[in-house]
């Protein structure tokens, strides 16, 4: 199959699509609780005629088996929602009160389900296998560990995903080799002094001044590493004190660490470990470290990376497909794919200004175009069939 024709097969299904969406979009539901979703694609894909299974409590993995094929394609799309009371005044709002497809994860599934709608009737004209990854979680405990662990990419070869963005218009596509999202972890420091009367500051160890210092030594780390290297630490909470002339004997800190390289990553936990044990020591007090290890560096394959751009100009024409120049601090689940087998995450545009559709995602108004939804079918198709 040529790129036009794969265009006209999904443009000829751009209603269905719509309908589908819409049906996900009101009623969305949260990560590991998305058992109507599962049903709903399990029905889908029982109408295709696709052998699957669920996976991970709300997950399902499809497959058709591609006629004398030696090769295996995975396809990603995440299928949970987010805690958002939704404000858009349309047909499809949620029907959940309190949750909302906020990101996009309703749009992923419909895209991915036209893939198998379309390849189930070309079946005997697949040279390759082809896997339809449908993953829980990916916005809390990133479900795609979880997949994985479960044998979602035994003998796959290749993965790809995407991601609906409305900061990019319709009919556009932006990609990026390498790092295209960061790893995350939790950080949660403990500093321990001893309180005393705030009359008599010699008599106590004041934990919240060691924690104001160790707050901006902490900033020293990640200026002093590599300037062509990106790492974040964010302490977002700090909890301390029981009374205002009381010299506090404990404080807690709260925060998150994102880089973009592996070892910038273990260097900075690294350093951060030996400022939290050695500071407050040095002030009479103690420190203690507890690190959450979260999502993976996003590192896409270059190879696969050239496939979705070559294949993204064929459905959209060279201006409309975008190198993205900077990589997200944000952190996405798929980084675990790319972990284990080669695969290329990519952005898929759905932003309309003439349709009022600009809201950037994680917010009560985020809606997308929902023309650019067989634009999305066609350019993964196109990367199942040129690995």
């Amino acid at each position: 199959m040529d790129s036009n024709k794969i265009l006209q097969l999904a443009k000829e299904i751009s209603p269905w699509l719509s309908k589908v969406r819409g049906d996900f979009h009101m009623y969305p539901e949260l990560g590991m609780e998305e058992f109507r979703t599962q049903r709903k694609i399990c029905e889908y894909l029982d109408e295709f005629g696709i052998l699957h299974k669920k996976m991970a409590k709300t997950g399902v993995v499809g497959e058709i088996k591609g006629k004398n094929a030696f090769k295996t394609i995975a396809l990603r799309a995440d299928i949970d929602a987010l805690p958002i009371l939704e404000k858009n005044d349309v047909s499809y709002r949620s029907k959940n009160p309190g949750v909302m497809h906020a990101c996009g994860h309703d749009a992923h599934t419909t895209i991915l389900l036209g893939v198998a709608k379309i390849l189930s009737e070309k079946k005997d004209e697949l040279g390759v296998n082809v896997r339809f990854i449908f993953q829980p979680a990916e916005e809390t405990v990133g479900g795609a560990e979880s997949m994985i662990k479960e044998g979602a990419l035994e003998g796959v070869n290749a993965i790809f995903g995407l991601h609906v963005s409305s900061l990019i218009e319709k009919g556009s596509v932006e990609y990026r080799y390498k790092q295209m999202n960061a790893s995350s972890d939790s950080i949660e420091i403990e500093v321990q002094g001893r309180s005393a009367h705030g009359a008599y500051p010699g008599d106590g160890v004041d934990a919240i001044v060691i924690t104001a210092q160790l707050i901006t030594a902490m900033q020293s780390i990640v200026s002093r590493i590599d300037a062509r290297d990106s790492a974040v630490l964010t302490m977002g909470m700090i909890e301390g004190g029981t009374a205002p002339n009381i010299i506090a004997d404990s404080v807690k800190l709260i925060g998150t660490l994102r880089t973009l390289d592996p070892q910038v990553r273990e260097s900075v936990k690294e350093k951060l470990k030996v400022l939290v044990e050695t500071l407050p020591v040095s002030m009479g007090g103690k420190g203690t470290l507890k690190i959450g290890k979260g999502y993976s560096t996003l590192i896409n394959d270059d190879k696969m990376v050239e496939l979705v751009k070559k294949n993204a100009v064929n459905i959209l024409g060279a201006e409309n497909v975008l190198e993205k120049e900077k990589a997200n601090m944000g952190v996405e689940d798929f980084g675990y794919y790319l972990e284990k087998i080669p695969g290329a995450f990519f952005y898929l545009g759905v932003k309309n200004e003439k349709k009022g559709i600009t809201v950037s995602a994680h917010n009560e108004c985020f809606d997308i175009d929902e023309e650019a939804l067989h634009l999305g079918v066609a350019i993964q198709i196109l990367n199942i069939l040129s690995v």
